[in-house]
């Protein structure tokens, strides 16, 4: 199921939104499972993600009384990175800040259908993209797919793997850094800082100028020599998003 949240504090535009919202959902019924909530504040919309609702999509109104959309979105990317955020104005002036949380896209008002449509069509695309994309995880117990936007990062030590999960959970495994590398380095999530470790960046919370931290504030090196590289090709992820 892939989940929306509309937040828009004007009732018209909350309703034209949904409108088009249920004719993307029955035009695309065979393709997609779409679930929708409507939110009339962003206060509202961060109770529902803190009694543990995740949106794979927001749409965000970015000018709201109590709290901006801007403001949502910054506290919403604290525990997800992987959600798409499509800020909804009637000015320009916000455009900057929008990026600071990784915003999708960046569409003005009136809304129009010939301008949400396509742009629900590439979000969902990217989203069962990296979804659907896993490796197969040869435990010491089991064997598991472990999905690619639920890995951490992976750290080598001797022949074992250490797969490092966004739950915190952590999956042993016999086997050497170079066999994964070539499945995962040809996704551009991933990055290899160090010659033990794999990241993915939807992940990193900070980077310095010795190591990555990741979002569950495990640190993770980087070589000297590939700082200035794994700095670079983060800020490009980043922005291209």
């Amino acid at each position: 199921m892939l989940q929306i949240a509309i937040c828009d504090d004007n009732k018209a535009e909350l309703l034209r939104i949904r409108e088009l919202i249920e004719e993307f959902k029955a035009s695309h019924s065979s393709i997609y499972n779409i679930k929708y909530d409507t939110f009339s504040s962003g206060l509202d919309l961060l109770m529902a993600t803190e009694n543990g609702t995740s949106y794979d999509i927001l749409i965000l109104d970015v000018v709201m009384p109590l709290m901006t959309g801007i403001e949502v979105a910054t506290e919403i990317r604290k525990k997800n990175t992987l959600s798409k955020i499509l800020f909804l104005t009637s000015s320009r002036e916000f455009a900057v800040d929008s990026y600071k949380v990784d915003a999708f896209y960046y569409l003005l008002k009136p809304i129009k259908k010939e301008g949400l449509i396509p742009l629900l069509e590439k979000a969902f695309s990217d989203l069962v993209d990296k979804k659907e994309k896993g490796i197969l995880v040869k435990c010491k117990t089991c064997l598991t797919n472990v999905l690619l936007h639920n890995l951490e990062y992976i750290e080598v030590l001797g022949r074992t793997l250490f797969f490092h999960l966004t739950s915190d959970e952590v999956l042993e495994s016999l086997g050497t850094m170079s066999q994964l590398e070539n499945d995962l380095l040809s996704d551009k999530r991933f990055i290899k800082p160090h010659r033990s470790y794999l990241v993915n960046m939807d992940w990193i919370q900070r980077i310095t100028d010795k190591d990555i931290i990741t979002f569950s504030n495990k640190p993770v090196p980087i070589s000297r020599e590939l700082y200035k590289t794994i700095k670079q090709t983060y800020i490009n992820y980043s922005f291209d998003g």
